[in-house]
C-alpha cells in the first residue's frame, strides 16, 4: 500500500467543503513522517514470512483500535509508550528480532496503525524517527540473517 495516496486527496488539499482555507495546521501527515513509514513498509515486505503474532505478543497491540479521544500531546505520549513497548529504548536488538511477528496481529497491520495513527493526529516524523530507524534497522538485520542461513544450508 502506498503511503502517498493514503494521505493525499481532497480532504488534504487545503480548502474544505464550502472553499474556506482552515487557519490551523494541515491534516496531512508532515514528509519526515510519511518517508520514514514508507520505508519500514518497505523493510517489512523484504521480509520472509513470519509467525503469526498472537493476542499475548506485545505486537498485537498495534491491531486494536485508534483512540479518538486524545489531544495531540497525549496521543503522542499514547503512541510512544506502544513503540517503547515493542522496540524498546534499551532492548537489544536481537530480543526486538525475536519479537518480529506476522499475521493479522503482526507487523503489517502495526504499520497501517502508525499511518492512521499519524494521519489522524499530526503526529511528527521527527517524534517518530529514532524508534521507526531502530525497527527498520531490526528488520533489516533479520533478512540479512536469513538470507545467509539460507544460503549456508546449500
Amino acid at each position: 500500500m502506498d503511503l502517498g495516496s493514503q494521505f493525499s486527496g481532497s480532504q488534504f488539499s487545503g480548502t474544505n467543503t464550502l472553499g474556506i482555507m482552515p487557519g490551523v495546521v494541515s491534516s496531512a501527515p508532515n514528509t519526515l513522517a510519511v518517508d520514514l513509514l514508507t520505508t519500514l513498509e518497505k523493510e517489512i515486505g523484504n521480509l520472509p514470512v513470519l509467525p503469526n503474532a498472537s493476542e499475548s505478543d506485545e505486537i498485537a497491540a498495534f491491531s486494536g483500535n485508534i483512540p479518538t479521544d486524545l489531544t495531540k500531546e497525549d496521543a503522542w505520549e499514547h503512541l510512544d509508550q506502544m513503540l517503547n513497548r515493542f522496540v524498546g529504548f534499551n532492548r537489544m536488538l536481537e530480543s526486538i528480532c525475536s519479537k518480529l511477528q506476522g499475521g493479522a496481529k503482526g507487523l503489517s497491520v502495526m504499520v497501517r496503525y502508525l499511518k492512521d495513527f499519524v494521519g489522524q493526529y499530526q503526529i511528527d516524523g521527527a517524534l517518530l524517527e529514532g524508534k521507526i530507524q531502530r525497527l527498520v534497522n531490526v528488520i533489516q538485520k533479520q533478512y540479512v540473517d536469513l538470507t545467509r542461513s539460507e544460503y549456508t544450508h546449500f
